[in-house]
Parts: C-alpha cells; sequence; structure tokens
C-alpha cells in the first residue's frame, strides 16, 4: 500500500508539466518570502520556522490537494503576530501579499489535473484578482498607516473608508 502511493507520487512528479512546476516554485517562494519579511520586520532570524516552513511549503509544492498549506499561512500569520509589533512597517504588504499569492497559487494548483496546461484566460482572470486584492491589502494598510500616526483624535470618516474597503 505504501509502495503504491509512494509510486503514485513518483509518477506525479514526472507527469507535472513546466507550467505547473513554475507555479509550484512560485508557491514554495512566497511562502518564504513571507517568513522573511517577518524576520526584515523584527530583525531577529528564525532558522527552526524556515525550515518548518520550507519543509511545508514544498510538500504543498508537491501535492497542492493537501492541508500542507494552510499550515504554511498559519504559521506565517502566527509568525508575524508573534514577533511584529509594528502596523506601519512596510513588510506588512509584503508578507501579507505572499500569503495572498501563496494560497491562490495552491489553491490554482489543486485545481487543475497533473501534466494539463492552464489556459492563458483562467491565468489572466485569476492573476486580475489576484491583482486587486493585492492592491486593497497595499490601500488598507496605508490607511492603516495614515490613521496610526495621526496627532489628532479619532476621524469617523477615516473609520468608515477603512471598514468599507
Amino acid at each position: 500500500m505504501i509502495v503504491d502511493t509512494l509510486q503514485r507520487w513518483i509518477d506525479d512528479i514526472v507527469d507535472t508539466g513546466r507550467q505547473q512546476w513554475a507555479l509550484r516554485l512560485v508557491a514554495v517562494a512566497t511562502a518564504l518570502g513571507a517568513i522573511m519579511a517577518a524576520t526584515a520586520a523584527n530583525g531577529r532570524w528564525w532558522p527552526l520556522g524556515l525550515t518548518v516552513v520550507t519543509a511545508l511549503a514544498v510538500t504543498a509544492a508537491i501535492r497542492p490537494d493537501t492541508h500542507a498549506s494552510l499550515a504554511v499561512i498559519t504559521i506565517g500569520v502566527w509568525n508575524w503576530q508573534a514577533t511584529v509589533d509594528h502596523v506601519d512597517t512596510p513588510w506588512l504588504p509584503v508578507a501579507a501579499t505572499c500569503l495572498l499569492v501563496h494560497h491562490v497559487v495552491i489553491a490554482l494548483s489543486a485545481t487543475i489535473p497533473i501534466g494539463a496546461r492552464i489556459p492563458s484566460d483562467v491565468l489572466v482572470r485569476w492573476t486580475a484578482r489576484t491583482s486587486v486584492c493585492a492592491g486593497l491589502v497595499v490601500l488598507i494598510w496605508a490607511l492603516t498607516v495614515a490613521m496610526d500616526r495621526r496627532e489628532a483624535p479619532g476621524n469617523g470618516a477615516l473609520t468608515g473608508l477603512a471598514l468599507i474597503i
């Protein structure tokens, strides 16, 4: 039984096309990018977390239909929450966008059969939607920074705008 499972995994790796390998490389790179953004924001190196996230990201890239990607995102968010106290650091939208792209790429990889090419219209649509979400991440971060750095009392209009977005 284990031999059959391993053989199926090996067959899947062999059958995976270049396009899907590129997507999976992006998934691993963005997972590591999120951890490195937290490292840059707090100035402390976390080798154990980097090792764990690397192993989980590679697992998620090889088998995108597993829960390994959920663990990558959970560890990335937990690492940020536990180690970074600044809401105004420019590394925040970098980390958030890395986790967003990791999620999107793994989700896309999980929906396409091994060896299949992703149609260009699907890639364009997913890229456009992801770009809109990433833009909103940056916009909300910018509003948060603007509100955090204000010396005046709270502004209802800015708070309402942030809630609407």
